[in-house]
């Protein structure tokens, strides 16, 4: 992304949320009336276009391909919710947001209650989330917002001086992030996870496994956000062994689909993109 700008590709996700959320999704119950805070004018009146279209039962490519995109954004948030459950469930008293976008967990999720919510991202995406925060209700979490300029600043510094507590368990959220960072870049960032994560933290990352289609590889690229790297689930379980994480499950959109779906979701296609789970 420019260093001046909120992140485009943030703002797609949250659109696709945004789309699952007024019903499109084949995610059932899916829920986050937070995302459609955070779109701007014209992604809102696109959105209520497609939920006209669908409550009329239109059949219409427009339609489709908008419940494509809220069936991947869905499935992935469902899989990841659980997975922040369960880290809670085990203990879990922090959680860190790395590269949190427009996420809107802190103010949806009831298990964040009382729980010290991290979002760490750049200024630029930070500062645009921030400005849409009164029209959201009370966040359900403790959020505390850490600004990082990821080429600069220290992740272990910045952390610290915002209060997060090195001897707790943490609950480590890595969504839509790592694909835009070199091998190395990521290396780096799980050591200074690593150095922050108490006995019974949780990492959870989102990757790809290099799949993904030319045609979204080109928009990605033309927007200024590309994706640059890409693992194997041995890859990826390799680096976070390096790191002191053991991965407890590593699964994919099939998967997620046959859970949350009830397999009726057409994520076929989408077979690049795969959540881990580990535990230090």
């Amino acid at each position: 992304m420019k260093a001046d700008r909120p992140s485009r590709t943030a703002r797609l996700v949250t659109f696709g949320r945004a789309l699952a959320d007024v019903g499109i999704s084949h995610v059932i119950d899916f829920s986050d009336p937070t995302a459609r805070v955070f779109l701007g004018e014209k992604q809102k009146r696109r959105l209520a276009a497609i939920e006209r279209a669908a409550r009329q039962a239109k059949r219409s490519s427009k339609v489709e391909m908008a419940r494509g995109m809220a069936d991947i954004m869905a499935l992935r948030t469902a899989a990841i919710d659980a997975a922040a459950r369960d880290a809670i469930a085990r203990g879990a008293r922090q959680v860190v947001i790395l590269g949190a976008g427009y996420d809107g967990r802190a103010w949806r999720m009831r298990e964040l209650r009382d729980i010290r919510v991290f979002e760490i991202d750049h200024p630029a995406t930070q500062n645009e989330k921030r400005s849409h925060l009164a029209e959201l209700p009370p966040a359900i979490g403790v959020v505390t917002f850490v600004p990082i300029d990821f080429e600069r600043d220290s992740l272990d510094k910045v952390l610290e001086r915002a209060g997060h507590d090195r001897s707790a368990p943490t609950c480590w959220i890595w969504e839509g992030v790592v694909m835009y960072l070199t091998h190395e870049s990521v290396r780096a960032t799980l050591a200074s996870i690593a150095g922050r994560s108490a006995p019974g933290s949780t990492l959870i990352v989102n990757y790809h496994t290099g799949a993904r289609r030319l045609f979204a590889r080109l928009i990605l690229r033309l927007i200024g956000e590309p994706h640059i790297s890409a693992w194997t689930p041995a890859e990826m379980a390799s680096d976070l062994r390096a790191a002191g994480f053991t991965v407890r499950e590593d699964s994919s959109t099939a998967e997620w689909n046959a859970w949350y779906a009830e397999g009726r979701s057409g994520v076929g296609r989408v077979i690049y993109m795969r959540i881990a789970v580990a535990s230090r």
